[in-house]
């Protein structure tokens, strides 16, 4: 039984998609943790993780973005150092919501871009509800639009092009050959 155990987590395929969604992860959570806070053009921080994991439940499959949501949740939370550190929990509930909206759906860019809109649409409420435990109150509607409007908006303008990126880290997974460019 331990030699099945042992076999299972050295598959070759698996290692891929950890090396591969790991570098990934280290790549996007460290430039929305450390890059867009510094950008004055952007004004909110994108979140980037939202839409690596957008990309892998359509390239490759729930369960893979479950397992790089709670990572990358833990690692959001420790490079990121926000006062809240509900990162796992929140990108694994992302990861439950847009599933069940993408059953249906095509491995395409216009399939990633329309689950956009319930990925927008679960980012703020979170942003809403995290704020208001931040703030142990509610946040008033014209503050709570002023945050998560640009939050939204930045998001959905960076996000767009991760469908790719995934897509062509998708690749050595082997996983390409169930779709086209």
């Amino acid at each position: 039984m331990q030699n099945n155990i042992r076999e299972s987590l050295f598959r070759p395929e698996l290692l891929k998609r950890i090396v591969i969604y790991g570098l990934l992860t280290l790549l996007l959570g460290s430039a929305q943790c450390s890059f867009f806070p510094l950008l004055n053009i952007c004004p909110s921080t994108p979140d980037l993780i939202m839409g690596m994991l957008l990309g892998i439940i359509l390239i490759d499959s729930d369960k893979s973005a479950a397992v790089v949501a709670v990572a990358a949740g833990f690692f959001i939370d420790a490079v990121g150092g926000g006062a809240i550190a509900l990162s796992p929990l929140l990108y694994c509930l992302f990861v439950l919501f847009i599933s069940l909206f993408s059953r249906k759906m095509l491995t395409s860019f216009a399939s990633f871009a329309l689950l956009m809109i319930p990925a927008l649409l679960y980012r703020g409420v979170a942003t809403a509800v995290c704020m208001a435990i931040d703030r142990r109150a509610l946040v008033p509607i014209a503050e709570l639009f002023g945050t998560v409007g640009p939050e939204l908006l930045c998001t959905a303008i960076v996000c767009l092009p991760l469908y790719f990126a995934v897509k062509l880290c998708a690749i050595p997974l082997e996983t390409h050959s169930k779709f086209t460019f």
